[in-house]
């Protein structure tokens, strides 16, 4: 597997140091000299470019030496210029000075802001022992077009011919004096590239984010003021993407030295072409023919075209708005974000060579290839070979996923990756080099949303590394803007029922703030005034209205709100969460609801239905039972929901329907007899155990028969994607972490580790390796709900949803039997929350580090409370924990912002 020895190697030996270091004494001296205010955000960006919210909000990060750091007021201060901000004149915005901890999601509360304007912004925090005030350094924010009159351009196009094609328009202007400021807010549909004077502007690949286009469209901002001069010529190239007719609005706002402005839309931007990229297709790949490639366009003059049109350029016209609203892109932008060469390369067969990047991924390869004009290089792309070497896309359906390449002739050599297109791979196909190639003349790039790195995860188990590690490639695999459930065939789509067991892990691992806020918008566009939503979203295949497993609409906006503190999430989108749930209401009879598609999807192969679904319908786990207690989920969480927004009526009308739900899926699903739920498998009894629903004896029963069943089949899983998550979560809450801890370190089939024992990088589709033209993805997000498992409860990092953005939470890890030690972080948005523990000779040593203006709530597991000892001294006679007493085999204390080690007794 590749690089993932030195990735746990390394993180095994920040383990050990950190267990040293989290052992010495730590001063807990206060001292407000030593505290730093940092990590300034807003909308959950750093210095963002492109804002297009009135009211944004903003965060920032406490820390320093000591412990117990805790906020006791703010002052928040925004300014029109970096010297008002400097003399702490906030003259567009002072909150005055705020007695509150809150430094997560603070509501802008000043004057209007305007569009295309920069912002300054510090804050100042005084600390609830006293003393002075501590500041910030200065931070900046920019916004876009605020309002769509700001737009003074129209869509252009060239609906005459060309169907499909790439195409390029080019504008040259001039700047009458040294520029300023030059700022470009633009929209080309399917997929855009601005270059100015032959220079690509920005690092973003396949922009804008998709989206239904008819219900809103996606623009980004460029800064382009350094590529400017006094003469210029720009291009830009459209490719049809996911809207299928290229299509372009553009904006450019100009201010020079002199005090002129100038301004540039694409009603300017009426010369038009075809050019060397002849075709571009997501699915399918791309073609380039570098001999179309005309140097003369760069030149900055029209004189290169002989009258308009032309057998080579049109004219292109206003034509029709794709019917949405302009929205600034906030989302972090798709980036090349990681580049290596093969691992790999065998001729299998004369001429025709066969590249091995060593681990699936998303992206594509950049190539350098020398040979005569005319002379074709094709790479195709799949994740599996045949036994002769070559590839095998047989499971890529109808995507091609080949991009060719048509040499210029350069005798120096060609260099050429594209620009409108990616693949899911492992093994690329190259054929057409006239002379044997070197490994090191291709190149893999991993493409995804460049959102950040949240999570790292260690253990001594090998095998949970390796998960751990698959799990997170496939998620990363999986991020284009939206979260696709493949990378590689004639889909990547966004499904909802995926989602609903996805969302955790994928927050667990990668900084999904921004991520999960645009596509909860995506998942909003699709809902019709029935309260109806989609199985994807954007909307491009499956049913209206969605599976009711379909939870993972409220589950976005309550994680988003429970992770990272975002309350507007909630507010913003309650209407529509209500709407599906009363639509889901008037699904029942007798409480029950009455559809269901999918329910817990892609069992192993002999409990699914044969024939039916791909047979990844489950023959044993009722439709109307997941579907039913679904509607329970949902109208609880919207309870939960309706009580933060203070909605106190709503609170009590959704909680009596979860009640009344909850015990019309008793009355018809509760089997007394076979003690059990539905047919008595593991996805009914993990389900309503994960639900709540069965209590008292039945709860006793339900847990045994769960875990009976799974130590029949040995340890494994007959769970598809939803209850495979619910599977591990309740064995672990009620005492089995030994079972969940043995099925989730299992070998055979089916299994995660058996996935990993037969050549997976990432995650695949179904438990079965399978490679046909059917549903055998081998980089499928929906069976990675045991990443959340690993930090949730090996780790045991939980936030609080009575203190969300992490400004409590809880750490509690479970200790199996078998594992001798545990070690990860977690980037919150208050700051790193860390967990480490190893059993040595009967004791366990617990290390935790909680993030300024942070309070946790710390589990320590123990056999023997009365000999606990906390950074090496009885924890009775420690200044900074608070004992809460004990329960189970856990003693509990309240523990303050700072890093301490724990040690107590503790027998397996």
């Amino acid at each position: 597997m590749n690089n993932l020895g030195i990735v746990v190697g390394d993180f095994i030996r920040q383990f050990v140091l950190l267990m040293i270091l989290w052992s010495a004494p730590v001063s807990s001296g206060w001292c407000m000299a030593d505290w730093r205010v940092a990590g300034l955000k807003v909308e959950y960006a750093e210095h963002p470019k492109g804002i297009a919210i009135a009211r944004p909000q903003f965060s920032w990060q406490v820390s320093g030496e000591q412990r117990n750091i805790k906020q006791k007021a703010y002052q928040l201060l925004v300014a029109d210029s970096p010297e008002k901000l400097a003399s702490s004149e906030g003259n567009i915005w002072d909150s005055g000075v705020v007695q509150s901890a809150r430094s997560v999601g603070v509501l802008f509360n000043g004057q209007d802001l305007e569009s295309r304007k920069a912002y300054y912004w510090k804050v100042k925090v005084w600390a609830e022992q006293g003393g002075e005030a501590v500041e910030s350094e200065g931070a900046s924010f920019e916004t876009a077009l605020l309002h769509e009159s700001d737009w003074q351009a129209d869509w252009v196009g060239f609906p005459f011919g060309w169907v499909g094609k790439v195409l390029y328009f080019r504008h040259v202007f001039q700047c009458p004096a040294d520029v300023v400021s030059g700022k470009v807010y633009l929209a080309g549909i399917g997929y855009h590239e601005l270059s100015i004077n032959g220079q690509k502007i920005g690092k973003n690949v396949l922009d804008p984010a998709t989206s239904d286009y008819s219900k809103r469209i996606y623009y980004t901002t460029l800064d382009v003021t350094d590529h400017l001069k006094k003469e210029n010529v720009m291009l830009i190239a459209v490719a049809p993407g996911w809207y299928g007719v290229p299509k372009l609005r553009l904006q450019m706002e100009l201010a020079f030295a002199d005090g002129t402005t100038k301004r540039i839309t694409s009603n300017d931007i009426r010369n038009v072409t075809l050019g060397p990229t002849v075709r571009s297709g997501i699915l399918d790949g791309e073609y380039y023919d570098a001999r179309k490639e005309q140097e003369n366009w760069l030149l900055p003059t029209d004189t290169i075209i002989k009258g308009l049109p032309n057998k080579t350029w049109g004219v292109a016209p206003i034509v029709e708005p794709p019917g949405g609203k302009m929205v600034s892109q906030h989302i972090e932008p798709i980036q090349v974000v990681e580049e290596f060469h093969p691992v790999d390369m065998k001729e299998v067969s004369q001429g025709v060579y066969v590249l091995d990047a060593g681990q699936n991924l998303a992206g594509w390869v950049k190539l350098h290839a020398k040979g005569e004009r005319g002379d074709v290089v094709t790479l195709k792309f799949a994740e599996t070979v045949y036994p002769d070497g070559t590839v095998n896309q047989e499971n890529l359906r109808t995507a091609e996923a080949t991009d060719t390449y048509v040499l210029k002739g350069d005798p120096k050599g060609e260099f050429w990756e594209p620009a409108f297109t990616y693949h899911g791979f492992r093994y690329v196909q190259v054929e057409g080099y006239r002379s044997p190639p070197a490994v090191t003349d291709f190149t893999v790039k991993r493409v995804r949303s460049a959102v950040a790195d949240a999570g790292q995860f260690a253990s001594s188990n090998d095998l949970l590394n390796a998960i751990w590690l698959m799990v997170k490639r496939t998620e990363a695999s999986n991020l284009h803007s939206i979260p696709t459930d493949c990378p590689q065939r004639d889909e990547r789509m966004g499904w909802m029922n995926d989602m609903t067991v996805r969302i955790e892990q994928a927050i667990y691992n990668f900084d999904m703030s921004r991520f999960y806020p645009k596509y909860l918008d995506d998942v909003a566009d699709t809902q019709d005034e029935l309260g109806r939503i989609t199985d994807t979203a954007p909307f491009r295949y499956g049913g209206r209205p969605a599976d009711p497993v379909s939870a993972s609409y409220l589950l976005l906006a309550l994680k988003t709100y429970e992770y990272y503190g975002n309350r507007e999430i909630l507010r913003q989108h309650y209407p529509g969460l209500k709407a599906w749930v009363d639509y889901l209401t008037t699904r029942t009879k007798d409480g029950i609801v009455d559809y269901s598609y999918y329910g817990d999807w892609a069992p192993p192969a002999e409990f699914g239905v044969s024939g039916a679904g791909y047979g990844a319908i489950s023959k044993n786990t009722p439709g109307d039972l997941m579907s039913t207690g679904f509607l329970y989920y949902c109208a609880d969480i919207i309870s939960q929901m309706a009580t933060v927004l203070g909605n106190q009526p709503d609170a009590e009308t959704y909680k009596r329907l979860a009640t009344e739900t909850g015990e019309a899926f008793n009355r018809q699903f509760w089997d007394e007899n076979a003690g059990g739920y539905g047919s008595n498998n593991q996805s009914c009894n993990s389900f309503a155990l994960f639900l709540g629903l069965a209590d008292g004896d039945r709860k006793t029963r339900t847990l045994e028969n769960l875990v009976n069943d799974v130590i029949e089949k040995e340890y494994h899983l007959t769970t598809g994607n939803i209850c495979t998550k619910y599977v591990l979560e309740v064995l672990t809450e009620n005492g089995r972490i030994d079972v969940a801890y043995k099925i989730a370190t299992q070998t055979t089939y089916p299994s995660w580790g058996y996935m990993l024992a037969n050549g997976a990088t990432t995650l695949w589709e179904r438990w079965e390796y399978a490679t046909g033209g059917s549903m055998n993805s081998h980089n499928h997000p929906m069976m990675g709900s045991v990443g959340s498992w690993l930090y949730k409860y090996l780790l045991g990092i939980v936030p609080s949803i009575d203190k969300p953005g992490f400004e409590e939470f809880v750490i509690k890890p479970y200790i199996p039997a078998g594992l001798d030690s545990c070690k990860g972080t977690y980037q919150s948005i208050r700051g790193e929350v860390g967990s480490a523990w190893q059993k040595n000779r009967g004791k366990l040593a617990l290390a935790v580090s909680i993030p300024g203006n942070s309070t946790a709530t710390v589990y320590v597991p123990t056999t023997s409370a009365g000999k606990l000892t906390v950074d090496g001294k009885p924890y009775s006679r420690h200044d900074q924990v608070v004992y809460r007493g004990q329960k189970g085999t856990y003693a509990v204390f309240t523990v303050p912002s700072g890093s301490y080690r724990f040690e107590s007794v503790w027998k397996d």
